[in-house]
Formats: C-alpha cells, structure tokens, sequence
C-alpha cells in the first residue's frame, strides 16, 4: 500500500472529490500542508457541496458569505441538503445560495415541502438551469405546503424528477396533490425520468363518499314502492353522479402537466387510486403515447375504485365505470411497445391489467409486485385473499407465458402478515403458492422470488 504522501496531485485530487462535498472536511484538509491546500481549490473538488447538519446553520451561513470561498461556490455544481429522521419538524433556517451560480443538480432527504419549495426558489433566484431534482423521504409533519407541479415547471430545463414522500407521514398530515397555479401552456418539458410517489388525491376522500352514498341509495331503493320515494331517490343518485363526473374534470384538469410529459424513458407514479377511466385515457394514456422508448414503469396504489376496500362493491351504478376504468388500463399498456420492467405496488390485478399479459410477455424481462401492509388490512376472510392471489397468479403466468433464451424473472413482495396467511391459506395446502407458479413457468427461463416486503 503506497503511504498517502506518496501520491501524486492527480490521486490526491481523487481522494478529495471521494469528500462528497463536505466543506468541513475539505476546509480541514487544505489546512495539511501546501499542496494539499493548493489541491483542495482545484474545482473538481468543489462540483458537490453537502450539507446534512442542521445544527450547524451558523457555520454554513459563514462559510457561503465569505469572500474566501467565492471561487470554490462559483465551482458546485451538485447541492445536497439533508436532516436526520425527525420526531419534531422544525424547518431549515434559510441559507444564502447566490454564490452558486452554476447548480446542475438538487438532492435532498428528510425535507418537507415547504422546505424544498424555498431551496427551488432561491435556485431560480440565482438563475441555474436545474438538471435534475431529487428528493427523499419528504417529510409529510407539517401542511404548509401541498405538492403541484409548479415546483417542476419553474424549472425548464429538468431531465430527472424524482419525488419520493414518506408513504403516510407520521403525524396524520398526508400528502396531498393540488393543482398547479402556474399550468404554464407553452411549456415544454424535456424530461426522460419522473417518479412522483406516495402523493395522494384529495378528491379521493370525497369519491368514497359518493360510492358509500350511491351503495346507501341502491340499498334503500330496495325497499321502496311508491313511484315518488322512488323519483325522489333516483333525483338524489343523479345528484351525486353529476358531482363525481364534476370531480372526474378536475380531476383531469390538475392532470394537466402530467399529460405533458413526453419522451420519457422512466415513469414511477402513484397514488392512482382517484384515476377515473378519462384520467387513464387523457393523462396517462397521452404521456405513453408519447413516450415510445418508455422502459420501466412503476404504478402504485389501484383499487379498481374502491371496489377491492368495499366500498360500494356491489354497486349497479357504479360497475360500468369500473369495468371501464379497467378497460382503459388495458388500452394504456398496449399503447407501450417497449416496456421491460414492471412495478405494481399495491395495486390490484383486475380485468385491465390481467388481459394485457400477453401484450407484455413480448418485452418484459423483469417483473415485481408488491402488496405492502397498507394494502393487506383491506384482506380479512380467505376469499378476500383468493381474490387478490389467484389473479396474481394467472397474470404472472400470462406475462412470461413466451419461450425465449434471455433469463427474466419475478419479484412478489408480500407484508409479512399477508405472506403468512398465504402460506397457511387452504387454497394453497396441497400446492404452496410459489410452487403452483413455479410448475406453471417450468421451461420458461423465469427466475421467481417470494419475498418478506420489509426485507429490503
């Protein structure tokens, strides 16, 4: 092992920029000698600047105001900001950014929105072309801000969306999606990969109210025999329906910016448990329309409209809207020519997504499906469970139904109680539920894994 006075300028240089960016211990290290301090102003060391400790706001503040290190801003062009998991939200004080001029990337963890709205702000202030924005487990603690697709357009230039929210938060604040203010129309967005995750519907809450409300009516209108009662109860279902197709527009019309995307190579959405069959069809269906050379796709959150949660499950009024929600699924995916990695998380198998199989198994070479535990609490008899396994099963089966020499496999991911019930399940006693598929793709080249949806 060469000692590290050794080496060269070029190694060290390397060593450096190994930092990530961290100014205390670049600061540090310029303090060495004079040709580590010569080194540490190179700016290749200086591309990523990070800055993961709160608490030391004081510190950052004077390090990004002096003159000193003007150069070394002038040089980042990586910014990552982040907070330890919190048990109390407290927002980041605000930092002077004017110095960095020249910020290509934004990574960001533990933030809430409010927070990552102002560091956008204070990027388009110093008037960087934002390449890519990526924020993790955004903090859902606090209902300052709501998410809209304002905090992407502002920035024009974006090639890489990635905004991940904590799934339901930890203080009973959920993440809700609004519309947009700006809904700039002219706007053409040049981006290839967007993951929106965990990001909720508001209109979703009042859509459960109107199946709940239409269930009530068909229930009642049972026991009615006079024409008047009858009207009267037809008048108040009308009603409601007028209501959920006000809903299903606006719906659309928040939609708006994500029917824009184009050229996309990635797309992670979810929730989609508000999507209506002319979400499907104007939003989604335009973006992978125009997105030929999409590869991976990533769903979360579908219950067939709150058929699978019970809710108005056996409505009359509501079945032909499902049936042509799920129609509409299928006219999506085989608008996809491309496509080989599929993610479904929770994310019912019904009749669009089962008939679309055989479409799929021409280019998938992987596919995951997860049942997280948000999902298995709507499961509580066996034959809840054989309604959410048995179409899992035949969909596999239909996806990988081809004969091809490329290997490709099968990630199933269930929460540990739902594995548990499968596993004990009567369906499954004299066939286990990974050997049943198992047998079914013998000589298909198909690697399958079932796996606890904790382990990571």
């Amino acid at each position: 092992m060469v000692p590290i006075d050794k080496l060269n300028d070029d190694c060290l240089e390397l060593v450096f920029e190994a930092c990530e960016g961290c100014p205390w211990t670049l600061c540090t290290l310029a303090k060495v000698c004079r040709q580590w301090y010569i080194i540490s102003h190179r700016p290749s060391v200086w591309r990523r600047l990070l800055m993961d400790k709160p608490n030391c706001h004081a510190a950052y503040t004077r390090f990004l105001l002096s003159e000193f290190n003007f150069d070394r801003l002038q040089a980042v062009r990586t910014v990552t900001l982040s907070k330890p998991s919190e048990t109390r939200h407290a927002h980041l004080r605000p930092l002077p950014f004017f110095s960095m001029k020249q910020i290509r990337n934004l990574y960001t963890s533990n933030l809430c929105l409010a927070e990552i709205e102002y560091l956008s702000q204070q990027i388009v202030r110093t008037k960087s072309e934002l390449n890519l924005i990526s924020c993790t487990n955004i903090e859902t603690w606090c209902d300052t801000k709501r998410f809209s697709s304002d905090l992407i357009q502002v920035h024009p230039n974006l090639s890489y969306v990635q905004l991940q929210f904590c799934q339901d938060g930890h203080s009973g604040f959920a993440s809700i999606h609004n519309r947009a203010v700006l809904q700039q129309e002219q706007w053409s967005p040049s981006i290839k990969v967007f993951s929106l995750t965990s990001v909720r519907d508001s209109e979703s809450i009042e859509q459960r109210n109107m199946l709940v409300s239409i269930a009530d009516i068909e229930d009642e209108r049972k026991e009615l025999y006079y024409s008047q009662d009858i009207d009267q109860l037809e008048q108040k279902k009308n009603i409601i329906m007028q209501g959920w197709y006000y809903l299903e527009r606006g719906l659309v019309e928040k939609y708006r910016f994500f029917s824009s995307l184009n050229g996309l190579e990635r797309l992670e959405f979810g929730f989609c448990f508000a999507w209506t069959p002319d979400i499907w069809r104007e939003c989604f269906g335009k973006v992978v329309t125009a997105s030929p050379d999409l590869s991976y796709l990533s769903l979360h959150g579908w219950d067939q409209l709150g058929k699978l949660t019970k809710m108005g499950g056996q409505s009359s009024t509501m079945q032909p809207i499902r049936v042509d929600a799920e129609k509409a699924i299928r006219e999506c995916f085989e608008m996809i020519p491309r496509l080989t990695c599929l993610q479904l998380v929770d994310f019912s198998i019904g009749s669009g997504i089962f008939n679309v199989g055989n479409h799929l198994s021409k280019s998938i070479i992987h596919l995951e499906i997860e049942f997280t535990k948000t999902f298995a609490r709507y499961f509580n008899e066996p034959a809840d469970l054989w309604l959410l396994i048995g179409p899992l099963k035949e969909f596999i089966c239909s996806v990988f139904s081809l004969n091809t020499s490329i290997k490709r496999s099968v990630t199933i991911r269930l929460d540990p109680d739902l594995l548990n019930q499968v596993e004990s399940s009567p369906f499954f006693i004299q066939e286990p539920f990974l050997k049943s598929i198992q047998l079914s793709l013998k000589d298909k080249n198909v690697e399958i894994k079932l796996l606890d949806s904790c382990l990571v």
